[in-house]
């Protein structure tokens, strides 16, 4: 990476950091982001509907051939001038509230993962034990959530999208949070998914901090029941298997999640419980049956 920030940009940092899902550098007390694109065109959308809404958090910076593509090895990348105090976290106040028009569909793009998943399975996974033991389990959660999207998402209009992130992990840090490339127009609960299983996951908070937050909400019948599926589906247990199978991660890094599967098995049945109380919510046996008054 030195290389392409020397040669694109003429600047020479003495330190780089993998963070924000890049790698963070500072020259002359200013802090730089190099990225490489996940999307051209959702980055594209996302900075203008930033720039129009005065979002100044994450400038982009030209290379010396004036654009603001610098392309290596096959590769696209973007360099951010940040001017936030990227180590802040994130307050509910400073929340990005950006809607705008857009058409994910979460049943389509769950099925191809999981597809997806099958094959690396197969051709890469025979000799992981904890993943052998353990995938399954969450391809069944995924393909109920893939259920209840593919019956819910077609009822959304325009209104309910907004900017939203790829992943809320957990503090939520300023670095994260306004960086154009963690973030796309997508259906405008996911950001409150994420966050929640984040921060489950990393025994943030208690239990009743999340049902008093999903119920401070504006929902609606769909979007309650897409706040389910998001819930359901298990990105934080996909997220760990992805560097496990393709970057050599150690498999054992699954367990603490693997061991969590009762405890959340039981939030689920609780949130469900609650928003069935509201809301019509399609009937998944196993969650229904143990969405009784927690005790």
């Amino acid at each position: 990476m030195e290389n392409i920030i020397n040669y694109f940009y003429n600047l020479f940092p003495e330190t780089i950091k993998n963070r924000f899902g890049g790698f963070l550098f500072q020259v002359e007390e200013k802090n730089y982001l190099l990225v490489e694109i996940v999307s051209e065109k959702e980055i594209a959308n996302v900075y203008q509907l930033l720039m129009q809404n005065k979002i100044g958090n994450y400038i982009l910076v030209n290379n010396k051939d004036k654009k603001v593509i610098s392309e290596y090895e096959d590769k696209k990348y973007l360099l951010f001038y940040i001017r936030c105090n990227f180590n802040e976290t994130i307050m509910f106040n400073e929340t990005l509230n950006i809607n705008t028009s857009g058409n994910n569909i979460w049943s389509k793009i769950w099925g191809d993962r999981i597809d997806y998943y099958e094959i690396q399975i197969n051709e890469l996974g025979q000799d992981k034990h904890i993943v052998l033991s353990s995938i399954y389990y969450y391809i069944g959660l995924a393909e109920n959530a893939i259920a209840i999207a593919d019956k819910f998402e077609t009822q959304l209009d325009q209104n309910d999208y907004s900017i939203q992130h790829y992943r809320m992990n957990v503090p939520v840090l300023k670095g994260d949070y306004y960086n154009p490339n963690n973030m796309l127009v997508d259906i405008s609960i996911r950001d409150i998914a994420e966050y929640i299983k984040s921060s489950f996951f990393s025994n943030m908070k208690d239990q009743d901090f999340y049902l008093d937050y999903i119920f401070s909400l504006n929902l609606d019948n769909k979007k309650a029941n897409l706040l389910l599926a998001r819930l359901l589906y298990p990105s934080y247990y996909f997220d760990i298997f992805d560097e496990v199978i393709l970057n050599e991660r150690d498999e054992h890094d699954l367990i603490e999640i693997i061991k969590e599967n009762e405890r959340f098995e039981y939030f689920i049945k609780r949130i469900y419980f609650e928003l069935s109380k509201r809301f019509q919510m399609v009937n998944i046996d196993w969650i229904k049956k143990g969405a009784t008054a927690p005790h």
